[in-house]
């Protein structure tokens, strides 16, 4: 939740909360952080909700929800800001919006989706698949050195096992 909201509504400012709460689901009319708003919004402020009355215009089929419609039902809502009109209010804005809804989930899967890429810990993991790459190649180089009887090879193979050693050891260190 924005600060500006539990601000908002510790100070009992009716007006902000309810026009944030409005505004929250045109925002993202998947209605999850709208949900989470209503709720503590409802706990902290018992004055919340007016009494419902009569809308002043009528409800046509399902279908026909467009946006006109949406902010007619909003216009209404801001002058009775009642439960029941708040709740026409979120299917309203749930059925034009879907589409928005689906565009934003989206988003939101691609957007975690380039963070597994980017993730420090699978850096972390690449650094370490280095360095153990470069201790198994001296280790190889090494033991090859030593079955062929190449003393040259057996001790560049046993330093470059020592370097991987040592960047392995102190990658380790940095993480603690």
């Amino acid at each position: 939740m924005k600060q500006e909201f539990v601000e908002a509504v510790a100070k009992k400012k009716l007006a902000k909360v309810r026009m944030s709460l409005t505004n929250e689901l045109l925002l993202d009319p998947r209605g999850t952080t709208f949900s989470e708003m209503l709720s503590y919004a409802m706990n902290e402020m018992p004055e919340l909700f007016d009494e419902n009355k009569e809308a002043a215009y009528t409800v046509p089929s399902q279908e026909e929800w467009d946006e006109d419609f949406l902010f007619t039902v909003k216009n209404d809502l801001d002058s009775n800001f009642s439960r029941e009109k708040l709740a026409f209010y979120e299917t309203v804005v749930k059925t034009v919006g879907k589409s928005k809804g689906e565009e934003i989930d989206k988003e939101e899967r691609k957007s975690r989706e380039q963070r597994q890429y980017t993730n420090p810990h699978n850096q972390e993991r690449k650094i370490n698949k280095t360095y153990a790459t470069v201790s198994a190649g001296g280790a190889t180089l090494a033991l090859v050195g030593l079955v062929a009887g190449k003393t040259l090879l057996t001790v560049v193979g046993g330093a470059v096992l020592v370097v991987g050693g040592v960047l392995l050891l102190n990658d380790k260190m940095e993480k603690k």
